[in-house]
């Protein structure tokens, strides 16, 4: 095996893959090898986080790969196919599998499937003070004489054994003791299973490609995984597979079977090596606020009251923090004005009313992001957001996704950014993309006042029946989206929760800055770019031809569509409108004031974005005048279409940075922009009938 490859004159790097299961520490080690030198980015042709960093040891660079957390390298979910093909195809000179030492038995589980595949092993034995905490001493030097691997004993969240983990892979890669641990020398399996196993690996002898291993092959077709069985079938005779097929249950009792022979090894790995019994240390009770956070009841009010907080500590910072910069932007678009106002009026009217508008709201977005980030990372990190998605499974189950898509559902009645960004917290690609496309149709305060706005203009006697529908309409759509993606997109790979609830701990705010700051500054690379480039196009197509909104292209392509509006009973100014709700949906009712000319534009609508609402006229002359020019029918029309909108631009930059896909980015604004048509229509008939 090829140890390292050249990166300069007389210089050395070697690639190490981090490998573990969730909730075993894996990201603090990460963080505390690789520091600030470390981004993040997508896999090859998937939609999975990432993170990779740069060390040294002992003089000698290192590249680490952290591997999506998976608690086996079987074909059950994207993560585990990722971490065990580039386990066997990168080939990485190391491999660290971390391991937490107070669940010794589950966590060993990814061991016994990282050996047979023939790669150099270090095992962090992490979480030490927690298994002394539950009364286990652990032998470690027995437990590396029985696996035949090195053995690093860590408490990684007090940064000790990092020193030693790093003096164990400098000894494993830079000293040449890269002995590549085999089947035959570390697991050994008895009675049906190793002559099931023996008799697979014969008749598969010389089929098995190059990187892979004879053995791991072998234990993965009696799993009947069905990527290896795939690659197996395109490489053998009919004859040869009708042999192997005599061999191979048809049910799932061969993953059984594996499983059990696995738990058996590490049941024999452990014997000698483990002394206590666990509970027998006090801290194995669970607290009174630990019996209050998993309660069914209790426990989802204090979810969402700790929702709610970080919420609003995050909402407030970037209130605050924008409220102290705004004199800056002001001052700074009044003096370009009058540096160039009179000489360069189009590029002055670009500065001041697009770029400076733009400028600012981004600023206000990512100090919110950040804020969002850090709340999301420290709970993630003192082990409180798992007890938050068990006491939500139960509810969540019902819509077609996990417990910890709650937060990111309630954080859309906040904003839909956050709502978005805070999908992250489930793990699964499959579940993050529904949670995705749900939370954006999450009403928003800016949705919520322009609702209600027109509901007191039109509907004053009856709009608690109108608000009623309206939630009747969320909920409906809510279980139509979830349905219509487990039977489209994502109809495959459809698999249960494992609930797992690690112990509380202190926060480790070195983990938690490296964590916020890491997708901060992505955030601002990917997100940030996409919506500034958006704001310039908004202020172009707002202000051209003419310098005001009221004549400009936005104005022109709602004439253009007015016919579609007709379907929905509205004419172009509230189609409009409806158009100028993807920028920012507070900037509706602005717009309306503007295209019915009740107020002057002021050149573009990112410089009415900025405004505050209704400034020169007040909101009883526009809702007077609309209660004597839109019909009943066409309010109610309007009401249904925004609230099922598109997302604003700066959530649809949210869900590419997210997704890191143009394919679902877009996707989402094509079924946003179908779902308002569709209930706007519908809304409208219904008006008709009814008023």
């Amino acid at each position: 095996m090829l140890l390292s490859e050249k990166t300069g004159v007389g210089q050395k790097t070697f690639t190490i893959a981090l490998a573990g299961q969730p909730n075993t520490g894996k990201s603090t080690i990460f963080n505390f090898l690789t520091g600030s030198n470390q981004h993040v980015g997508n896999w090859p042709g998937k939609t999975v986080e990432k993170k990779e960093g740069w060390f040294t040891v002992n003089g000698t660079s290192a590249r680490l790969v952290d591997l999506p957390g998976t608690y086996s390298l079987s074909a059950n979910s994207t993560e585990e196919i990722i971490a065990r093909d580039y386990i066997v195809h990168n080939n990485p000179d190391l491999v660290v599998v971390v391991v937490d030492a107070s669940q010794l038995t589950r966590s060993l589980y990814l061991v016994s499937e990282a050996l047979p595949l023939g790669v150099p092993l270090v095992v962090a034995l992490n979480m030490m003070d927690v298994a002394h905490k539950k009364g286990l001493a652990i032998d470690t030097a027995a437990l590396e004489a029985n696996m035949g691997v090195k053995v690093v004993p860590m408490t990684a969240s007090r940064n000790i054994g990092i020193a030693e983990l790093c003096a164990g892979i400098d000894e494993a890669v830079t000293d040449g003791k890269t002995t590549r641990p085999h089947l035959s020398t570390n697991i050994s399996f008895a009675g049906e299973t190793a002559t099931a196993l023996r008799n697979l690996e014969t008749a598969i002898t010389g089929s098995v490609p190059d990187g892979y291993e004879l053995p791991w092959v072998a234990q993965k077709l009696l799993e009947g995984d069905r990527e290896i069985s795939g690659m197996m079938n395109k490489r053998m005779d009919k004859n040869h597979l009708l042999a192997l097929k005599t061999l191979i249950p048809e049910n799932s009792r061969g993953a059984s079977v594996m499983a059990n022979a696995r738990y058996a090894w590490i049941k024999q790995v452990l014997d000698g090596c483990v002394r206590g019994r666990p509970g027998a240390g006090t801290a194995i009770r669970r607290s009174f606020f630990d019996k209050l956070a998993t309660h069914p009841v209790t426990g989802a009010f204090l979810g969402l009251l700790v929702t709610l907080i970080g919420f609003v500590l995050a909402a407030a910072i970037a209130m605050t923090s924008v409220s102290i910069v705004h004199p800056l932007f002001v001052a700074g678009a009044q003096w370009v004005q009058s540096m160039a106002g009179e000489y360069l009026p189009m590029l002055t009217a670009f500065v001041c009313q697009g770029l400076v508008p733009g400028v600012r709201m981004i600023f206000g977005v990512s100090v919110f992001i950040f804020g969002l980030m850090f709340f999301i990372g420290f709970l993630e990190d003192i082990g409180y957001l798992p007890r938050m998605a068990y006491v939500a499974d139960i509810f969540m189950s019902r819509i077609g996704l996990p417990g910890k898509s709650i937060m990111p559902l309630f954080m859309g009645f906040g904003c839909n950014i956050g709502a978005v960004m805070g999908c992250r917290v489930v793990e699964s690609t499959r579940q993050r993309f529904k949670t995705i496309v749900i939370s954006s149709h999450v009403p928003c305060p800016g949705v919520m006042m322009t609702i209600a706005f027109i509901i007191g203009i039109f509907f004053g006697p009856i709009a608690p029946v109108i608000v009623a529908a309206t939630i009747a309409a969320l909920l409906l759509q809510t279980l139509l989206s979830s349905f219509l993606l487990d039977v489209t997109v994502l109809k495959r790979g459809k698999s249960g929760m494992i609930m797992e609830l690690p112990p509380y701990h202190l926060p480790n705010w070195r983990t938690i800055w490296n964590y916020v700051w890491l997708h901060f500054k992505a955030f601002l690379q990917k997100a940030g770019s996409l919506i500034l480039a958006i704001i310039v196009v908004v202020w172009a197509l707002s202000y051209f031809p003419t310098g005001n909104m009221a004549d400009s292209y936005l104005a022109i392509a709602g004439r253009a569509l007015e016919p579609v509006g007709r379907l929905m009973g509205m004419d172009w100014k509230l189609l409009t409108c409806l158009f100028v709700a993807t920028f920012s949906k507070e900037a509706a009712l602005i717009s309306m004031a503007v295209l019915f000319g009740l107020q002057d534009s002021g050149g573009s609508l990112t410089h009415l974005m900025m405004a505050d609402p209704f400034p020169k006229v007040g909101s009883d002359a526009i809702g007077h005048y609309l209660a004597t020019t839109v019909s009943k029918p066409s309010a109610l029309a309007f009401i249904f279409a925004i609230l099922f909108s598109v997302p604003c631009y700066a959530t649809i930059a949210a869900i590419y940075y997210e997704t890191k896909s143009l394919r679902w980015t877009f996707g989402s604004v094509a079924y946003y922009t179908a779902l308002s048509l569709l209930w706007g229509i519908g809304a409208y008939q219904v008006g008709i009938v009814v008023f």
